[in-house]
């Protein structure tokens, strides 16, 4: 069953995000990645669903139609749990303090439009996986975006996450650019969202 993201899936999300999806949050750990969902459903730039079986988190799809504004509004909406989940993510990875300094920055090499509306993060279980859970996430998500008036959407995969790569051409996603951040190129796709 896919429903909205809300705060009884904050604890599974985080997981699941952390233990699937690479990348600075996942970096960051647990706590900070909580911090960031919890602020996230505090403001309506947030678009998110889950799926769960039998009560238990499935998968999880993410993004936003103003992915620009949104790491703002998340830190205005939930300030001392985000700096503190950030410096007990420091101080468990003190590495992690150059990315995190740098990514407000933008890309290293290449470029994409921030702006864009965007599916910043899909995860589906390991035990769930080929199930179409995953498609049936960026389905809904693909109406919420259109609801949302967005007339097409982006994302971006790490070069070489053939899966990935190989599930999002399936659907329609067409290579848009590609970027590199943080010393891994991406390839950024884009979904045009037909009429309604």
């Amino acid at each position: 069953m896919i429903v909205a993201l809300g705060p009884e899936h904050l604890g599974g999300v985080s997981r699941l995000h952390c233990a699937s999806l690479t990348g600075l949050l996942s970096s960051l750990g647990l706590r900070a990645t909580r911090a960031f969902y919890a602020g996230a459903l505090k403001t309506p730039l947030a678009i998110g669903f889950v799926c769960t079986e039998g009560g238990t988190l499935r998968g999880h799809v993410f993004g936003s139609a103003r992915p620009d504004r949104l790491r703002a509004e998340v830190l205005r909406a939930n300030r001392l749990e985000v700096l503190v989940g950030l410096c007990l993510g420091v101080a468990r990875r003190p590495s992690v303090l150059k990315n995190l300094l740098r990514s407000g920055q933008g890309p290293d090499d290449g470029t994409y439009d921030p702006r864009q509306p965007e599916l910043t993060y899909l995860a589906v279980a390991p035990e769930s996986r080929g199930a179409g859970i995953g498609r049936q996430l960026v389905a809904v998500f693909g109406e919420a975006m259109r609801q949302a008036g967005a007339q097409a959407y982006e994302l971006s995969v790490d070069d070489e996450n053939h899966s990935a790569i190989v599930f999002y051409e399936r659907l329609g996603f067409r290579l848009a650019g590609r970027y590199s951040e943080f010393g891994i190129v991406h390839r950024r796709y884009r979904l045009e969202l037909g009429p309604g």
